[in-house]
């Protein structure tokens, strides 16, 4: 019986076989701790002005719908409510939670009017979806929800396509502009699947954990087949869409977001991302940011597209995984973050 059944869809998902062995633990674990940060509303706010043991007050956002041609799906969406670039941010396992919102209104304090959809409606299971902040409870939702499939090698399922539909809806919105898309996790690689929409100038890959592990793997720290440690969760049709999008528009760029050691998510799949630009002549539009543990030489390997430093956090069974979400380390948190900040500021959008 398949973990995740899944529909058809335009982007080919291809349905594999799931077990109900998936993640549970680990998902919600790791997945839930994608995010953070404090901020403000249409003026900048001082950090202590802002209680940062919940959720910010809803009306720092402005909530709209947005229906998805072709699906009919509609989603709601909270955005920010300063003028700015627009980026299009899509939450971790664990949805709209306090800190995944106080880090869009930091996000709103760097310049960018950012837009958060609720991938699972509103409300969900009869909570709010502002605030809501349940990681283990999804992992049902989503075995439910046939537009998920987190564990195939070659696709994340329907759901890609509304995100691409959201893409196109949040540039409608903003005037045609182009926009940035962020990915955390659970939806970490979507901004590279949907990277061949004409309004998606910026991919940023954060920590993917697609295709995910499994609970005995996790917990017996069993590595991952080879496919799958390699795997970027998307078929090769849409692979060549990708790459025909940046031969098009040499603005667009992917920047990706990891921790060497992450024990959640396979960096090995930035080598592949990688080295499949490299081939067609792209590598240049690649440029990712790590943090390793002393002497490791990962970054120092691969300095023509690895920007690295040095972190104290040593593997454990979940961590270190989050980037520039909620990390258990704060100086790393702030590296990644100011990182992504640069690489934001350096893209044409």
């Amino acid at each position: 019986m398949p973990f995740f059944p899944c529909q058809s869809s335009s982007r080919k998902v291809a349905v594999a076989p799931l077990t109900a062995t998936l993640l549970a633990v680990g998902l919600s674990m790791c997945f839930s701790s994608c995010t953070t940060l404090p901020s403000r509303e249409t003026k900048i706010v001082d950090q202590t002005e802002v209680d940062l043991s919940g959720a910010p007050e809803e009306s720092r956002f402005v909530k709209v719908s947005a229906k998805i041609s072709g699906s009919g799906e509609v989603y709601p969406v909270w955005r920010t409510r300063s003028a700015g670039k627009p980026v299009l941010l899509l939450h971790p396992i664990n949805g709209l939670s306090p800190k995944f919102l106080r880090f869009a209104l930091e996000m709103e304090r760097w310049g960018y009017r950012v837009y958060l959809p609720s991938l699972y409606g509103d409300p969900i299971m009869d909570e709010p979806a502002f605030g809501f902040d349940r990681g283990l409870a999804m992992i049902k939702f989503l075995k439910k929800d046939g537009r998920w499939n987190p564990v195939a090698t070659d696709t994340m399922g329907p759901i890609v396509d509304d995100v691409a539909g959201l893409a196109r809806w949040v540039s409608q919105k903003e005037g045609g502009r182009r926009i940035a898309v962020i990915g955390n996790s659970l939806t970490g690689m979507m901004p590279l699947a949907i990277l061949d929409e004409p309004s998606v100038r910026v991919a940023v890959l954060g920590q993917p954990a697609t295709p995910a592990l499994q609970v005995h793997e996790i917990a017996g720290r069993i590595p991952q087949s080879k496919e799958k440690k390699e795997a970027i969760s998307i078929s090769e049709d849409d692979w060549k869409s990708v790459e025909g999008a940046l031969r098009r528009d040499s603005r667009k760029k992917i920047f990706g977001f990891h921790y060497v050691d992450d024990p959640m998510a396979s960096i090995a799949r930035f080598d592949v991302l990688h080295e499949r630009l490299a081939d067609a002549g792209l590598s240049s539009r690649f440029k990712a940011y790590v943090l390793e543990r002393p002497g490791a030489g990962f970054a120092d390997e691969r300095s023509s597209w690895v920007v690295g430093n040095e972190t104290a956090e040593k593997r454990k069974m979940l961590t270190p995984h989050s980037t520039y979400g909620a990390n258990e380390n704060s100086e790393d948190q702030a590296w990644f973050r100011k990182q992504l900040k640069s690489a934001l500021q350096s893209a044409s959008f």
